[in-house]
């Protein structure tokens, strides 16, 4: 039985779409047309975002990263690192690119990062990986 998603809390910003949903996820969609990539500045900018509508409790984090082009840095990866467990317990990206498979596995291995990242082909599998386990019951 598939239970019917509300989004509680919606906040449209310049890179797309930040929701809380009813069942506890958090999730940004970027704006396809506009966004590319991220780097510093939206990086703290969505941190800001992702902490406002959270109310500083983390939560499942999911990400739709399928048109995102860009390629992060060093420094970017750690001020991801350093800044993902203020609004997320475990965090899903949804990719197709090979490119980006290997940047996260890659971030993984180097930065043993504090919120657990996995990448999902589709939205489905994503969001039960989110809701399973006892990581996002906070």
């Amino acid at each position: 039985m598939e239970q019917e998603i509300e989004i509680l809390k919606v906040k449209n910003i310049s890179h797309g779409v930040v929701e809380l949903r009813s069942d506890n996820i958090l999730t940004f969609r970027p704006d396809v047309a506009t966004f590319k990539n991220y780097n510093l500045d939206v990086l703290e900018e969505l941190l800001e975002v992702f902490v406002e509508i959270t109310d500083g409790r983390p939560r499942p984090y999911l990400c739709d990263n399928r048109y995102v082009t860009g390629i992060v840095n060093k420094e970017e990866q750690a001020y991801m690192n350093k800044h993902f467990g203020n609004f997320a317990t475990k965090a899903a990206m949804i990719t197709d690119s090979a490119l980006i498979k290997i940047l996260v596995n890659s971030y993984n291995s180097v930065f043993k990062p504090k919120v657990q990242l996995k990448l999902f082909g589709t939205e489905d599998k994503a969001v039960d990986w989110l809701l399973s386990g006892k990581k996002n019951m906070s």
